[in-house]
């Protein structure tokens, strides 16, 4: 089979001719129609210590094309999506577990895309379990720094869908689309102060804070804008926990995988609310295996709104 692989420090990735994996008992091996493209898959190629050589990507959409002896939820000829961080996705064929938290899996409902699928996982499901960390629901003020992006794209649909007030920051060019998600208030960084914008408009300080592009001093200047006893979360891990406490915040470094969001029942209810139409994807743009390395450049650049997908079959 063709799969976009590192086998050295520094590669970008290239197409390469490898054996297709053989399913454990409890495996399903899966033919890969579609994989979403994450920061996490170029951060695994550039920065961090991931065993060579590896397929690159974790999220997919496939058909199940067969199932080891002792698999018993899924058949061979089913639509299948979730995270395949063992075997990758950038592939034709991947493996991965019937059930293991870390690399969850769910039937596709019909009404759904492939491409729509496989952007779904990772950047959904950690939108899913910060949305839920910050305790957002009817009436709460959240702010979304860096709303236009996969993660915070469908948190702010998330948000809305809960009937929260979604303020958003991003590009000026991005102000459209982050309406079209549900944004009640935009504001342009590269045109506005973000912070004196959001303190001059609510005074009394925000309910809520996802913050998915600040560092360790930037996430600190965003304080000012909680109310006593709001909640902020990181998905970079750039929050000082006991800085924010001393301020009477509460502060969560999230990390997706090890959220209860991160299973089975927390793909089929995003699934679900896509099948609904209480969520969308926002697609930035379908590329093809080859240009796997192309495609983890543009998402490294940062200059993406909504997801990547590369279509596979």
């Amino acid at each position: 089979m063709k799969a976009a692989v590192i086998e050295h420090r520094g590669d970008r990735g290239a197409l390469k001719d490898i054996p297709v994996p053989v399913p454990g008992p409890q495996e399903i091996l899966v033919r890969v129609t579609a994989a979403g493209v994450n920061p996490l898959d170029w951060k695994w190629r550039d920065v961090y210590n991931h065993p060579l050589p590896f397929v690159l990507g974790q999220d997919f959409a496939g058909v199940v094309s067969a199932t080891g002896d002792r698999v018993t939820k899924y058949r061979e000829g089913e639509r299948l999506f979730g995270v395949a961080s063992d075997h990758g996705s950038y592939a034709e064929y991947t493996v991965v577990p019937e059930d293991d938290h870390l690399q969850p899996i769910a039937k596709i409902p019909d009404d759904v895309g492939d491409a729509d699928a496989a952007a779904l996982p990772t950047a959904g499901l950690t939108a899913l379990a910060s949305i839920d960390a910050l305790q957002v629901g009817s009436g709460t003020t959240v702010l979304i720094l860096g709303v236009t992006g996969g993660v915070g794209g469908f948190a702010a649909q998330i948000a809305h869908d809960r009937a929260a007030r979604v303020i958003g920051s991003g590009r000026a060019s991005s102000e459209q689309l982050a309406r079209s998600l549900g944004v009640d208030e935009y504001v342009a960084f590269d045109r506005d102060d973000v912070v004196r914008k959001v303190g001059a408009a609510h005074a009394s300080g925000v309910d809520a804070i996802l913050d998915l592009v600040d560092d360790a001093d930037a996430i600190k200047r965003t304080a000012e804008l909680l109310r006593k006893g709001g909640r902020i979360v990181s998905t970079i891990g750039a929050a000082d926990v006991d800085w924010f406490a001393k301020r009477d915040a509460t502060a969560i470094n999230l990390v997706g995988k090890n959220t209860p969001q991160s299973s089975h029942a927390g793909l089929r209810e995003l699934a679900k609310m896509l099948e609904q139409g209480r969520i969308r994807v926002i697609l930035a743009g379908e590329r093809s295996l080859a240009q796997a390395a192309d495609a983890l450049d543009e998402s490294k650049n940062g200059s993406v709104n909504g997801k990547l997908v590369l279509t596979i079959a």
